[in-house]
């Protein structure tokens, strides 16, 4: 089993840290509904936990992938009393077995997205505000934490984040405990490149379209069904963002995109489109 796809993690590289020289943290005032993220230290490592993955999810009408099939994985967005648009109903992959897994070992969780605010402030307090004291994308990339060698992954900075101890465990069969008083949800959304390869994996920036998105990051989720897929229900916000695939339309209304704000790559992104 691979860890990581080089070329995929390329791509990753270059979006996040284009605008490295920033001084100031814009994701800083972002709720973490808005899945805002600023550096590839903000992804959070986790293994062993059964998860979902939103980040292809939005269009109701199928996405072609390059094995020449198509994966139609919609986001469609609810309206609250009020008539504000509050959540979206997001049909996500779901992974529940080791053998679920072709791209890698790791899924991540972004640190300043985590829906929970009691185990959000206790990641941070022990991973930082950037995550950059627990094991992330960042120090698996650079090699920091080699978690072969034993020593380097018993360092501080190699430890596993807090949060990835609410997400369950696959090969016990225990479930999350993120939200405890919703036994419905069996699983959470994180991040990982599984399907990586089979969509257009990339970015499209997406300003001024008065189209919202749905921040899924740590969204609860329900059991997998016969087809390995998931229904997640994740908060939706109003602002820009960026579609974790190339070429993409940003306005699919009625429907909404899973998708964050990178806010690293979005100067680089708006000059470059």
């Amino acid at each position: 089993m691979k860890l990581f796809n080089p070329i995929v993690f390329l791509s990753v590289i270059f979006l996040v840290s284009a605008c490295s020289a920033e001084t100031e943290d814009p994701a800083a005032d972002e709720p973490p509904r808005a899945d805002a993220f600023e550096d590839v230290s903000n992804f959070l490592a986790c293994t062993g936990n059964p998860y979902a993955l939103c980040y292809y999810s939005g269009p109701g009408d199928a996405i072609a992938t390059s094995d020449g099939a198509s994966q139609s994985l919609p986001c469609v967005p609810g309206d609250s009393a009020d008539g504000a648009t509050a959540n979206a109903e997001c049909k996500c992959f779901a992974f529940t077995e080791p053998s679920d897994l072709q791209q890698t070992i790791y899924n991540f969780v972004e640190v300043r997205s985590i829906l929970n605010p009691v185990v959000r402030d206790a990641t941070t307090d022990i991973c930082n505000e950037d995550g950059s004291n627990c094991l992330n994308m960042a120090s698996l990339l650079s090699g920091r934490c080699d978690m072969d060698d034993p020593h380097i992954a018993q360092a501080e900075h190699c430890q596993f984040a807090p949060v990835c101890d609410y997400l369950g465990d696959m090969e016990t069969g225990e479930g999350q405990t993120l939200y405890p008083y919703l036994p419905e949800a069996t699983l959470i959304s994180t991040f990982s490149l599984e399907y990586s390869q089979d969509f257009d994996f990339g970015s499209t920036s997406c300003e001024d379209t008065g189209t919202n998105y749905a921040g899924c990051m740590t969204a609860p989720c329900s059991d997998a069904d016969e087809d390995g897929l998931t229904e997640c229900v994740c908060p939706v916000y109003d602002g820009p963002y960026d579609i974790g695939q190339n070429n993409m339309q940003c306005d699919i209304r009625p429907n909404v995109w899973s998708a964050a704000l990178n806010n690293m790559s979005r100067d680089v992104l708006r000059d470059n489109r």
